[in-house]
């Protein structure tokens, strides 16, 4: 233990240093996102400073990093972001945070006044949102047209998965269930089912088919039993 305070009193002497000159944290404007060796890295300029001057690459915190896992969330340029400085050396800064101003506001539906929304928002509009508030608790996902969601509606106990335009598809390479205690399907125009070998139809109890129209029934064999 003794050992651990001796090389932590060593890193404060060498953090001490007389060439260290930017103490704290400093304002940037995101310049350059395109990183040569791609480890999300980015060049910001400092517009209190004389000129402008742009930075070294420089690492982007991130709620969580490792190996081929992590969060990967990369400022915008023109994107305004908070820079520190590995021991107060100019030529080691990294981006700490993201911040809003009065030109860059946050997304419209993400205040109200109990603080009570979450939200994540892509530039194209692509979003989750956490909704918190009691009693109208729900997460939604929707893509940028708002058309195409999924809803946990946790005050309801509703799942939903909606596509107000397009389709939606659902694809397995073995097998999909589906269990419940009621099933309903429901279609305004035509309904189809193309089995490519077996297809069994098995009811507990009593049945019904009903037909407005005509019934074809077509087959090598039928059997009724």
């Amino acid at each position: 233990m003794a050992n651990f305070y001796k090389h932590l009193q060593t890193a404060h002497e060498a953090a001490a240093t007389g060439d260290a000159k930017q103490y704290g944290v400093e304002i940037a404007i995101v310049t350059n996102t395109k990183d040569p060796d791609k480890l999300g890295r980015v060049k910001v300029k400092f517009p209190r400073l004389d000129g402008a001057p742009e930075s070294n690459w420089a690492r982007v915190s991130q709620p969580a990093a490792g190996a081929g896992r992590g969060f990967y969330w990369i400022p915008e340029v023109e994107d305004e972001v908070l820079v520190a400085f590995e021991r107060g050396e100019s030529s080691q800064c990294y981006v700490i945070g993201a911040l809003w101003n009065g030109k860059d506001k946050p997304m419209d539906d993400a205040y109200n006044d109990d603080n009570s929304t979450r939200m994540i928002q892509t530039k194209s509009g692509h979003k989750i949102v956490f909704e918190d508030k009691s009693g109208k608790e729900m997460i939604t996902i929707a893509d940028k047209s708002g058309k195409r969601t999924i809803t946990f509606d946790v005050a309801n106990k509703k799942f939903s998965i909606e596509a107000a335009e397009g389709d939606i598809e659902i694809k397995a390479e073995k097998k999909i269930i589906i269990s419940c205690q009621d099933l309903e399907i429901h279609t305004d125009k035509t309904g189809k089912i193309d089995i490519g070998s077996t297809f069994d139809l098995k009811m507990g109890d009593t049945s019904n088919i009903k037909c407005s129209s005509t019934l074809n029934i077509k087959a090598q064999r039928v059997n009724i039993n």
